[in-house]
C-alpha cells in the first residue's frame, strides 16, 4: 500500500472539526462555521477553489452524501434546520446548486445518512433518530426512534436489507432498527469499555464493522437468524505493534562507525476514526480444473477463488489495510513518517490526526481526507491498495539441491513422480528363514523323492475300518423333513444373499448426499465407560463401517456399524491415556498412540495388538530381547509421549511424532497364526527417515492416507505450521506465528471416497489453538485465507474436522456444544446441543451426513439430518 498527497485544502477550513464527506467526485467540508465548501476530486490543480454554499445561520454539525451514483444530494445540518443540496457533475459555482429546507431539529445533530434508494434520510439528534422522507412537497413530519441512552455517534443503512438501520452511541452499544415498522429490533449490551465512534457496512455480505476510541475493531453479522453475533474483535494497537516489530530489521540504519541505530517512533493511542470496506477486482477461477469433470462446488474451493474485500482504516497515527476474512493486517502506513507529495516539496509528514474520511475511488485506489491534530491543515491522500493474492510469501526452508521452480509445487495431490532418492520408494521385504536339514532327516525314509507309481495297493476309493478303534454309531434321532420346505429355504437364502449384494453395491456407488441437510438431530448416545473418561479422538473408517475412539482410561474402542446397536470392541494394552487413533485405508487395522511412549497396531476384530512400536530404529531382534535393553545404544526406546501416529501413503508407511522428531516407518504384518509360537515376533517395522523441527516438539500432525500424497502437515510448540515434502525429504514451507499459542489440532480437507471436490479444494488445511479462532490456510498461495470465530476454547484440546463435501467444519467447544461452521458464510450455522460437559472430539461419517461427537465425561453423541 502506497500513499501520495494529492490535494491540500485551505488552512482555515473546518474550524469545528466536523467529519468530512468524500465520494469519487466530491469532498464536502465546512469552510467556516456556517458556510459549506465543495471540492471536486477530479481537479488537476494542487489547491483547487471550492464551491461555497451558504444557507445555514448556525454552526454546521453533520454532512452526508446520497448513495446512488452519480451523486444527486448532499445533506447538511445545523442546530436550526436541515438542508438538502441538489448536485450535478457539471456544477461549477453555487448558482447551479439549489437547496431545500427539509425540516428543523430540536437538538444537536451528530450524524446523518441516506438509505439505499435516496428517498429517506436518517438524522441522529442527541439520543434519538429522526427519519425524514425526501421528495415530498410539504415539509415532512419526522418519525422518531428512541432507544439509546447517550448521544448517537454514527448510523448507517444496511445495503442488503433496505429497512434495516444500525446506529452506535456513546452508551457503548449499538441498535438495529426496522424503519418500515418503526421498531427497535435489537439492542446490544455494552460491547466496549470505550465509546463507539465509527461505523461501516459491507456491500458484499450483511456484515458491519464498528471502531472504538481505544483502537478496537469489532465485526458483527446482520444475517437473518444469526442473532447479530460478533464475528471478530481485533486489537489494532497490538497488531500494529506486531507488524512494526516484524519490520524492525529494515528500519535499522548503520552509521559510519558500524553501529546500528534503531529508528524510534512515538507510540500513541490508536482511535479508529474511519472505516471503509474496499472491493478488489476478482481473480479468475482455477484454470487447472478440467472442464469435462462435473464436480460439486465446495466451500473450501469457494474461499480460494473468491477474493475477499479489505478494510481500510484510519487511526490516530496510521493507515491500515486489513483482510476482512482473516483479520490480518496486510499493510500499514505510519503517518509520522514522510510520504510522497505532489506539492512543491517532494515529501510531507502529516503526524497525528483528529478526524478523517475514506472512499473507494476505483478498483485499486482509495481517497482519504485527513485533518491534522495540532495544525489547521487538511490533506487529501490517494492510497494504492495491495492485493491479497500477491502477498509476500513467508520464509521457506529448502535443501541445497532444490530449485526455485519447486517453490510453487506445493499440492496435496502430487504433481510429479517419485524421485529416485525418495524415502517413499523404500520397501519392506520380510526375512525368509531357510530351515536346515538335519542328518537324521537325510538318513531316514521321510524325505524320499515322490514316485508316481508309488500308490496304495487297492483299487477302492474307500477302505472299511476294522472297527477296533471306534464305537459303533447308533442313530439317536432322525428328523422328518420335506423336500418342498427345503427348496423354499434354499430360495429364501439365495434371495437374502442377492439383497445383501445389491445393498453393498448400492452403497459403494452412491455419493455423499448434501441435499439431506446438516446433521442437527440427536439420534443416539453411547457410553464408553462407567467412570468419567475423556474421548480425546474420534475417527470413522474410510468405508464408514466402524468408529474408533481414543480414551483417557488407557484403552481404545471400536464401535461397529450400525452404531445404534452399540456393538463395541475394546483395545486394551496401553499403560497410559491414548492420544490418537487412526484407521488403515482398507479398514483392517487400527493404530493408537499413547502417553506410555508406545504405538500399537490392532486388528479390527480386537484381541491383542498385532504390532507394537516401542523403539526408534525399529523392531528388536530376537538376540536383543534375551539381553538387557540398556546396552543397545543404536536402538533406543521412545523417550517422549507419542501425541499422534497414523498410516501414510495408502498403508505403506506409519508416521509418528516423537518430541521434535517426525519418524517414517515401513512395516510388515503377516496373516499367519500359530498358537504354539504366538509369542514369537513375526510382524516387524523399520525406520526409514527422520525429520527434525526447529521448535522443541510437534503438537499435532495430519496427512492424507486415502490417496497418494507426499505432504505431511505438522504444528509445533513454536506456534508454527510446517509442511514436509517426504518425496524430496525436506521441510517445504513454514508458516510463522500462526496463532498466539501453539495449535493442538490440524485437519486437511481430504474429502472421502464417497465425495469428490475440485483439485484446489484439497489444499485447504485448518488449525485450532487455545484462545484463537480456527484458521484456514491455502498451501498454494501459502497464506491464511479465513478465520472462524464463535466457539469457546481456552484450556482443553478441542478437535476440528472437515465434512466430506468440504462445505463445513465441525469444532468441539468448552460451552458443551458442537459448532458447525459454513465456510461459504464465514460463521457458524448450527450449534449441536446435548452434551453436559466439554466437547473435545468430532468426526464426520464419510458416506452420509452423520456426525459423532465425544465429550470428557464418557459420552458419544450421534447426530443425523432431520
Amino acid at each position: 500500500m502506497f500513499a501520495t498527497q494529492t490535494l491540500s485544502l485551505p488552512l482555515h477550513a473546518n474550524p469545528c472539526r466536523v467529519d468530512p464527506c468524500v465520494t469519487s467526485e466530491w469532498i464536502a467540508l465546512p469552510l467556516t462555521k456556517n458556510i459549506l465548501g465543495l471540492w471536486k476530486t477530479t481537479s488537476s490543480t494542487i489547491k483547487p477553489q471550492p464551491i461555497e454554499l451558504s444557507g445555514h445561520v448556525k454552526e454546521i454539525f453533520a454532512l452526508s452524501f446520497s448513495n446512488r451514483n452519480p451523486i444527486h444530494y448532499l445533506a447538511s445540518s445545523c442546530r436550526d434546520k436541515i438542508l438538502i443540496w441538489k448536485l450535478s457533475l457539471s456544477s461549477t459555482n453555487d448558482q447551479e446548486i439549489t437547496s431545500k429546507n427539509l425540516g428543523s431539529n430540536e437538538g444537536e445533530v451528530t450524524a446523518m445518512c441516506f438509505n439505499n434508494s435516496d428517498d429517506l434520510l436518517a438524522v441522529a439528534s442527541d439520543f434519538k433518530v429522526c427519519l425524514f422522507i425526501i421528495g415530498q412537497k410539504d415539509r415532512p413530519t419526522p418519525c422518531i426512534l428512541e432507544g439509546h441512552r447517550a448521544m448517537i455517534t454514527s448510523l448507517k443503512f444496511c445495503p442488503h436489507y433496505s429497512a434495516t438501520l444500525v446506529s452506535i452511541s456513546d452508551d457503548r452499544s449499538f441498535c438495529v432498527w426496522d424503519v418500515r415498522e418503526n421498531l427497535l429490533i435489537y439492542q446490544s449490551t455494552i460491547i466496549s469499555s470505550s465509546p463507539l465512534i465509527s461505523l461501516c457496512m459491507n456491500l458484499k455480505i450483511p456484515h458491519f464493522a464498528i471502531g472504538t476510541a481505544d483502537g478496537s475493531l469489532k465485526i458483527f453479522d446482520l444475517t437473518d437468524g444469526n442473532n447479530f453475533r460478533q464475528l471478530a474483535n481485533i486489537d489494532l494497537a497490538l497488531n500494529i505493534k506486531k507488524k512494526s516489530q516484524s519490520n524492525l530489521m529494515p528500519n535499522r540504519e548503520t552509521d559510519k562507525k558500524g553501529k546500528v541505530e534503531n529508528l524510534t517512533t512515538i507510540q500513541s493511542s490508536e482511535s479508529v476514526l474511519a472505516i471503509e470496506f474496499v472491493y478488489l477486482p476478482q481473480s479468475k477461477g482455477d484454470s487447472s480444473q478440467l472442464n469435462f469433470f462435473i464436480l460439486e462446488n465446495s466451500g473450501a474451493n469457494d474461499i480460494l477463488n473468491d477474493l475477499p474485500p479489505s478494510l481500510c482504516i484510519i487511526t490516530s497515527t496510521n493507515l491500515l489495510q486489513i483482510n476482512s476474512k482473516t483479520y490480518e493486517i496486510l499493510d500499514t502506513i505510519n503517518l509520522q513518517h514522510p510520504m510522497k507529495a505532489t506539492s512543491f516539496s517532494p515529501s510531507i509528514t502529516i503526524g497525528p490526526i483528529s478526524y478523517g474520511a475514506l472512499h473507494q475511488k476505483d478498483a485499486s485506489t482509495v481517497t482519504a481526507v485527513l485533518g491534522s491534530m495540532f495544525e489547521k491543515r487538511i490533506n487529501v491522500i490517494t492510497l494504492s491498495l495491495c492485493n491479497n493474492s500477491v502477498k509476500k510469501l513467508e520464509t521457506t526452508y529448502e535443501s541445497d539441491h532444490s530449485q526455485m521452480d519447486d517453490l510453487f509445487e506445493l499440492n496435496i495431490i502430487p504433481t510429479m513422480t517419485l524421485l529416485s532418492i525418495s524415502p517413499l520408494k523404500s520397501e519392506f521385504f520380510p526375512q525368509l528363514v531357510a530351515k536346515a536339514i538335519t542328518r537324521k532327516e537325510i538318513t531316514s525314509s521321510k524325505k524320499k523323492p515322490i514316485d508316481i507309481l508309488n500308490q496304495p495297493l487297492t483299487f477302492q476309493s474307500k477302505i472299511k475300518s476294522s472297527g477296533y478303534s471306534q464305537v459303533p454309531r447308533t442313530t439317536m434321532f432322525k428328523p422328518e423333513t420335506s423336500r418342498v420346505q427345503l427348496l423354499k429355504l434354499d430360495s429364501a437364502k439365495k434371495k437374502s444373499e442377492k439383497i445383501k449384494r445389491f445393498s453393498a453395491s448400492k452403497i459403494l456407488k452412491d455419493n455423499y448426499d448434501t441435499s439431506r441437510g446438516l446433521p442437527t438431530e440427536l439420534c443416539s448416545t453411547f457410553e464408553v465407560d462407567f467412570q468419567t473418561t475423556a474421548v480425546s479422538c474420534l475417527r470413522f473408517s474410510d468405508d464408514g463401517s466402524g468408529l474408533a475412539c481414543a480414551l483417557s482410561n488407557k484403552s481404545g474402542l471400536i464401535v461397529k456399524s450400525p452404531l445404534s446397536k452399540q456393538v463395541s470392541l475394546s483395545l486394551i494394552g496401553h499403560n497410559s491415556a491414548v492420544n490418537s487413533v487412526f484407521w488403515s485405508n482398507n479398514g483392517s487395522y487400527v493404530l493408537t498412540a499413547s502417553n506410555d511412549k508406545m504405538v500399537c497396531v490392532w486388528n479390527k476384530t480386537g484381541g491383542d495388538s498385532v504390532m507394537k512400536l516401542t523403539h526408534i530404529q525399529g523392531t528388536l531382534k530376537e538376540t536383543q530381547l534375551k539381553t538387557s535393553l540398556a546396552i543397545h545404544v543404536d536402538n533406543k526406546p521412545f523417550s517422549k509421549e507419542i501425541r499422534s501416529a497414523q498410516f501414510f501413503y495408502i498403508d505403506k508407511f506409519i508416521l509418528i511424532t516423537h518430541g521434535p522428531e517426525l519418524l517414517l516407518y515401513k512395516y510388515n504384518i503377516t496373516e499367519e497364526c500359530d498358537d504354539v509360537k504366538r509369542y514369537q515376533i513375526r510382524n516387524r517395522h523399520k525406520l526409514v527417515a527422520t525429520w527434525l523441527t526447529p521448535s522443541s516438539s510437534f503438537t499435532a500432525m495430519a496427512a492424507v492416507n486415502t490417496f497418494f500424497s507426499y505432504l505431511v502437515i505438522c504444528t509445533t510448540s513454536g506456534r508454527n505450521l510446517e509442511v514436509y515434502d517426504l518425496n524430496k525429504s525436506i521441510l517445504a514451507h513454514q508458516f510463522r506465528d500462526c496463532h498466539s499459542r501453539s495449535a493442538h489440532c490440524v485437519a486437511i480437507n481430504e474429502g472421502s471416497c464417497f465425495s469428490t471436490q475440485s483439485q484446489s479444494a484439497y489444499n485447504v488445511i485448518a488449525t485450532i489453538a487455545p484462545t484463537d479462532p480456527i484458521k484456514l490456510w491455502d498451501l498454494r498461495s501459502r497464506t491464511n485465507v479465513h478465520s472462524l470465530q464463535g466457539h469457546l476454547n481456552n484450556a482443553h484440546a478441542c478437535q476440528i474436522a472437515f465434512s466430506p463435501c468440504g462445505n463445513y467444519i465441525a469444532s468441539g467447544s468448552e460451552d458443551r456444544t458442537v459448532y458447525l461452521y459454513d465456510l461459504r458464510k464465514g460463521t457458524y450455522c448450527e450449534r449441536l446441543r446435548g452434551h453436559n460437559e466439554v466437547v473435545q472430539s468430532v468426526a464426520f461419517h464419510p458416506a452420509t451426513p452423520f456426525i459423532a461427537t465425544g465429550s470428557i465425561n464418557s459420552r458419544i453423541l450421534f447426530f443425523k439430518p432431520k
